[in-house]
């Protein structure tokens, strides 16, 4: 669902820009967070990693193929990532790059992946305020950057339980006990839904 919408954003601001001829400010910062959330959805980075990506660093293109490349220094357990981006936001990345991202005043000036509007790259909390707000439009409630880790921990591990520990390496967690939580939360989720379904079916009977 996210993945789905961080698409649908971006594709609104290329029609958007194409109806007009041009890359408008909003069209821009439409694309830019429609990005965001689909790279989130795709690979939950906590705040901290996601506001300080740059792209002469961490966005790192191998022949047609986006990558990031995270040091040590930037993510909050102190431990090097790295991470394949889906091939779906290929074509995305590319254009965000060669157009739109340019679109934004201030944007040529610094490296960092996320410009603002106000000439520097944006900071967690800008990036946090716009999530939120285009989350909001669409779905009729916020999602916070947590709930995108949290969401990708339950997904794992109710579609593969048997191989829940690769949770702590997709999220960054230095232990297993972090990450045991999903794991928890997600098989109580679908135990309260096995037992419902239980009492249903004795209710009709």
């Amino acid at each position: 669902m996210l993945f789905a919408l961080g698409l649908q954003l971006m594709s609104k601001s290329v029609n958007s820009a194409s109806a007009v001829g041009r890359i408008t400010k909003e069209d821009a910062l439409t694309y830019r967070d429609g990005l965001i959330i689909a790279l989130l959805a795709a690979v939950p980075l906590r705040r901290r990693t996601l506001a300080a990506l740059t792209i002469d660093q961490h966005l790192v293109k191998i022949g047609t193929h986006w990558l990031l490349d995270i040091p040590a220094a930037d993510t909050k357990t102190c431990r090097a990532l790295e991470f394949p981006v889906p091939h779906a936001l290929f074509e995305c990345i590319d254009l965000y790059l060669a157009d739109f991202r340019g679109a934004i005043s201030g944007a040529n000036t610094h490296q960092g992946l996320w410009p603002s509007a106000k000439g520097h790259p944006m900071d967690g909390g800008a990036i946090y305020d716009a999530v939120r707000r285009r989350t909001t439009e669409a779905l009729g409630f916020p999602v916070n950057l947590h709930r995108f880790r949290g969401a990708a921990g339950n997904l794992w591990s109710i579609s593969d339980p048997r191989n829940v520990r690769g949770v702590k390496d997709l999220l960054g967690h230095t232990d297993f006990g972090t990450t045991e939580r999903h794991y928890i939360g997600a098989q109580s989720r679908l135990a309260g839904h096995a037992l419902a379904r239980v009492l249903r079916f004795h209710g009709t009977r």
